[in-house]
């Protein structure tokens, strides 16, 4: 049984690996807007006390009292990344001069997908609950293994897979309360070329691939609480998603020249290491604050202010890579990148417009800020802080159906820099500097089939 678990596991890691793609541009490696089609098209403002489907579940399972129906969510995210660097790359070996390499304008994003399901069922008038499945955090980065920051970092993946039980609970008139489980699965990849470019000539004749991937599984929780005014027309929810810690169990790989030691001349060698592992690695806490009031019958504000606990993320580090040094040959080596996130604050601000019963519009925007510090920022990584506006959409073209869209474009307010030095071990180390521009796409679509409504028949 404990075989048949993992495989499933591995099945679907796999089926959320291949839809994430190759880059998510997010605050850090948070997907917070990204985790529900619909809240898209206002930044995910008010997110934790709008209550609009079964994807409060995640943002605030107190908002799951007011879901009087039956109802399952598709949802899917569309990420269309661009972030470009230049700069220069220097290669330090104690023994030999340092390696310089300038770079202009290059590239290591490509577009993604982010899923999401969830499925809500009343059991009380005022008791409902519900299940998602979620990726609340990712991450990747494939810089070529052949660009000058290849020594800093290839390609670079998180994967995160959250399944979650959830209730909600209406205590009364003005309360309810809800509560998730958090059962999250995580990947990591975490690939560098390791190399000797001021020994050979050419500069890549010992560039050998590190290819190192691990897993892990944590449990956390979130919770929330809904306050509800003026016969349900203001709302404030507040919600809080625990810290969950992941520690990496995996194997590393080195493949090329270095693996053939002490010749370096067989550029297929493999030399493997099945005992990799990282420190203790906290995914932060999350508080979100959010309120909604109806204007109106055709109008309503919402506004969401996030506080994510990042300061938690400190370090990581890999122990036991396949490594190699012209002094020891073939050993496992250590490996700390600092990183030394900060808490960082995001806020939205969002209309909705009903146009007519079958019809409402969306429409917000916001500040999202970066955790990542000048002084750490690292090129698997090249975030920052930035701006956001979305528009978006909601229509109900049959009873049992609803379909969502929507769209956020994000601009970083000012170039990201990159001024890193990486230790690789005690006679080598990497120094990216490097200044570009960021900005991204995120296109939402999600489909709700309302599966307690009747279905109206044409006469």
């Amino acid at each position: 049984m404990q075989h048949l678990k993992r495989k499933k596991i591995k099945v679907i890691s796999t089926v959320f690996s291949l839809l994430l793609g190759k880059n998510l541009y997010a605050g850090g490696f948070s997907l917070y807007t990204e985790s529900t089609g619909y809240t898209i098209g206002n930044f995910a403002a008010g997110v934790a006390a709008e209550a609009f489907d079964a994807s409060t579940a995640w943002y605030n399972p107190a908002g799951l009292a007011l879901i009087h129906e039956q109802q399952a969510i598709v949802s899917g995210v569309g990420v269309l990344p661009t972030t470009i660097l230049s700069g220069y790359s220097q290669y330090n070996y104690t023994e030999s001069p340092p390696y310089l390499e300038q770079f202009a304008n290059i590239q290591g994003t490509e577009n993604a997908l982010v899923p999401s399901v969830y499925y809500a069922k009343p059991l009380l008038p005022n008791l409902t609950v519900a299940a998602s499945l979620t990726a609340p955090f990712g991450l990747a980065s494939n810089w070529s293994p052949t660009s000058a920051v290849r020594y800093a970092g290839t390609y670079s993946k998180l994967l995160t897979i959250d399944a979650s039980p959830e209730f909600g609970l209406r205590i009364n008139d003005h309360l309810s309360l809800g509560a998730g489980l958090d059962l999250e699965y995580a990947e990591v990849t975490f690939n560098s070329i390791l190399g000797l470019p001021n020994l050979g000539q050419p500069a890549n004749l010992y560039d050998s691939k590190s290819d190192n991937h691990g897993d892990s599984f944590g449990v956390g929780f979130h919770t929330g609480l809904l306050f509800m005014l003026q016969e349900n027309h203001t709302r404030f929810g507040l919600n809080y998603q625990s810290r969950i810690a992941h520690h990496f169990i995996g194997k590393s790989e080195l493949k090329g020249r270095l693996a053939d030691s002490p010749m370096f001349d067989n550029s297929d060698a493999i030399f493997s290491s099945n005992d990799l592992n990282s420190n203790d690695i906290q995914l932060p806490d999350i508080i979100t604050f959010s309120g909604y009031h109806d204007l109106n019958d055709r109008w309503a504000m919402l506004g969401s202010v996030v506080y994510t606990g990042w300061s938690v993320f400190k370090n990581i580090e890999l122990h036991n890579i396949a490594g190699a040094t012209i002094t020891d040959g073939l050993t496992e080596v250590d490996f700390i990148s600092h990183e030394d996130y900060r808490n960082t604050w995001r806020a939205a601000l969002g209309f909705n417009y009903k146009w007519n019963d079958k019809w409402m519009l969306r429409m917000g925007g916001g500040f999202d800020q970066t955790p990542t510090i000048d002084t750490q920022r690292t090129i698997r990584l090249p975030d920052g802080n930035r701006w956001a506006l979305s528009a978006g959409a909601h229509f109900q073209p049959f009873a049992q159906w609803t379909m969502d869209v929507g769209y956020t474009y994000l601009q970083a307010l000012k170039h990201i820099t990159i001024n890193k030095l990486a230790v690789l071990d005690e006679n080598n180390s990497v120094y990216v500097n490097a200044t570009g521009q960021a900005y991204a796409s995120l296109v939402g679509v999600q489909i709700n089939w309302l599966i307690d409504k009747p279905v109206v028949k044409n006469s």
